[in-house]
């Protein structure tokens, strides 16, 4: 092979690798988020992190709001390269797929913990503990949620109930707020959803913290929200198996950057 077509081969080559890496540049990152509100709260909450990841790593980071039921077939796949999840889903990933730990996740409240609060509508005098709701109404965010039904569930094994035959009705709901309402709203005797739900829906002026009244309540030092269960770590930020460890510390980097009072902790109601 004579100068000139080596020389030829080695321009072609070099065109080609750099076209390879620039296309490994430019692949979107994907970050999948559990979303206890349904898809569309979802990406409302998260837009403005992945744009802010985005900038900061140059590459695009795409979010993917996933119920309870895709998180950990989406994990398992390979279909994400990070994610924002609960503990028992993360503990899930990490032992079966292989995920690690990036971040814990704080909520809003500044807090790394979180429990589950359970509660029946004030004007229910007859309901004041776990006990009274035999032959009741009761409601939940979905099963197989580790804050929305989970705990409660073993809050109520502890108190030494079977609550599969001791209520009328389990009723499961789409995301907590109608959880809230339709205990607010008598539809449902007693309820159960993730701590920080019912202080978010009177921050927004939706219901009355007097409307409620707290069952098994349960205090905790410097724990600002109301609950009925112990507390246990908050959410964290993990990357699949085969996710980069080095964009990984970026993006951990990046967010652990962000000032208090940040649109993007605003917007998503986190803080890292």
């Amino acid at each position: 092979m004579n100068f000139f077509f080596r020389s030829i081969l080695t321009f072609v080559v070099l065109v080609w690798s750099l076209s390879v890496t620039a296309q490994a540049m430019e692949k979107p990152l994907t970050l999948g988020v559990l979303s206890w509100t349904g898809a569309y709260r979802g990406v409302q909450q998260w837009t403005a992190t992945g744009e802010y990841l985005s900038e900061q790593l140059q590459r695009p980071v795409e979010i993917l709001p996933l119920e309870f039921k895709d998180v950990l077939p989406a994990i398992e796949k390979e279909a994400l390269d990070f994610f924002i999840v609960e503990p028992s889903l993360f503990t899930t990933s990490k032992v079966e797929f292989g995920a690690e730990a990036v971040l814990t996740i704080k909520s809003h409240q500044e807090t790394e913990f979180f429990g589950a609060v359970i509660f029946t509508s004030s004007a229910t005098r007859e309901i004041g503990s776990l006990h009274d709701l035999h032959q009741r109404r009761i409601g939940a965010l979905r099963r197989w949620s580790f804050a929305g039904w989970q705990m409660a569930e073993k809050e109520f094994q502890d108190a030494g109930i079977d609550i599969y035959n001791y209520v009328a009705v389990i009723r499961f709901f789409d995301n907590p707020y109608a959880v809230i309402k339709a205990v607010q709203q008598r539809q449902i005797d007693a309820g159960t959803v993730p701590t920080g739900f019912l202080e978010e829906m009177v921050e927004q002026g939706a219901v009355r913290m007097e409307e409620f009244r707290i069952l098994a309540a349960k205090e905790h030092p410097h724990f600002p929200l109301v609950t009925s269960t112990p507390l246990y770590p908050g959410w964290a930020l993990g990357r699949t198996a085969a996710a980069d460890p080095h964009v990984a510390e970026q993006m951990a980097e990046a967010l652990k950057a962000l000032p208090a009072g940040h649109q993007v902790l605003e917007t998503s109601r986190v803080s890292a």
